[in-house]
């Protein structure tokens, strides 16, 4: 009796979903398996089969749920970054979009003639930040990307409007 009180309480006590997916899918076929033919052998060998497998099938659909709710959580805080920004600093997140990538030179940012106020108040709020090229040879200016995909997007509507 005790053994059966520690499962019930660890099944409870889950955390990982798809475990707890696996588990009570596997439960029900094996109820059913049960149910339908009487043979508690076939029953917990369908179960003992079907866990892994829902397991495997869960996990991979909450993983790439999660990860497509981070990516929108990101991208909206993103846009309300945008939203807040200064016209100059606005002004900086086109000149990469123009570009088109979230990297530019320095001699790029020079000739583009960027406002320094709207550079330098970008790399206070660590949305822009120093870097280096693959080479190692140039010192660049590297943009958040999410940043960067907001300032396509409404470069992308403003074309489309107008």
């Amino acid at each position: 009796m005790q053994t059966l009180d520690k499962w019930v309480e660890r099944i409870y006590a889950e955390t990982d979903v798809g475990r707890s997916i696996a588990t009570s899918v596997a439960g029900v076929i094996g109820l059913s398996a049960y149910l339908l033919s009487t043979d508690w052998v076939i029953a917990a060998f369908l179960s003992i089969i079907a866990f892994p497998l829902v397991r495997l099938i869960a996990t991979g659909i909450h993983a790439r749920a999660v990860s497509r709710e981070q990516s929108l959580m990101e991208l909206a805080e993103a846009e309300r970054i945008y939203s807040r920004l200064s016209e100059e600093e606005r002004t900086v997140v086109q000149a990469f979009v123009g570009a088109g990538g979230s990297v530019l030179t320095w001699d790029q940012v020079n000739r583009l003639g960027l406002p320094a106020a709207g550079v330098e108040s970008l790399v206070q709020r660590e949305m822009v930040w120093s870097s280096m090229t693959a080479d190692g040879m140039r010192e660049t200016f590297a943009l958040d990307s999410s940043l960067f995909d907001v300032g396509q997007k409404k470069l992308a509507n403003e074309k489309s409007l107008g």
